[in-house]
């Protein structure tokens, strides 16, 4: 097996790529890519259907969510979860990949935001995201805040809801 075919195996329930033509070329041309983003100008080139690509960028978001070895915070504030991974997805790769270990293969578009990250117990948890989920995240990516003023009345419930899966860090003392 190849190891590209082993970092991605999904891609072999939804295409019957040739991957002994894929490593060579992608090897051969486009090393200074990631696999994914091979895909992508794959697709681009019109040689490579979209939602491959979509499922390499998926697979290695939750590959580096695993393996990650970012420290959690500890000094006071709010912060975001430093493993956190978003992906704006064309397709609804976790249904496609879960109607495919079933047996049932189909490419699934739906437009969305997900976001991968890994809470305090180690596991990786996933969300779809909203616009408003995500305007109140945004107040967090430039690093932490020093008090909740930035959470607005209409984000309290989405506040808590991430602050308890683990994708909130609030270590500001109640």
């Amino acid at each position: 097996m190849h190891a590209l075919q082993q970092m991605f195996p999904s891609l072999t329930l939804f295409s019957d790529l040739d991957w002994d033509a894929v490593t060579q070329e992608y090897e051969g041309q486009y090393i200074d890519l990631s696999f994914p983003e091979y895909l992508q100008q794959k697709t681009l080139e019109g040689d490579c259907p979209p939602y491959l690509f979509e499922l390499a960028f998926y697979e290695l978001a939750l590959f580096d969510a695993k393996t990650t070895d970012e420290p959690f915070p500890h000094v006071p504030g709010i912060y975001l979860n430093p493993t956190a991974l978003f992906l704006s997805l064309e397709f609804d790769i976790r249904k496609m990949l879960k109607e495919a270990h079933e047996g049932k293969v189909e490419i699934i578009e739906y437009p969305h935001v997900l976001c991968l990250y890994r809470d305090s117990q180690d596991r990786i948890q996933s969300l779809e995201m909203t616009d408003e989920e995500l305007d109140l995240l945004q107040h967090l990516e430039d690093g932490p805040q020093t008090d909740r003023s930035f959470i607005e009345d209409k984000n309290q419930a989405n506040f808590k809801k991430f602050t308890e899966s683990g994708l909130i860090l609030d270590l500001l003392k109640a």
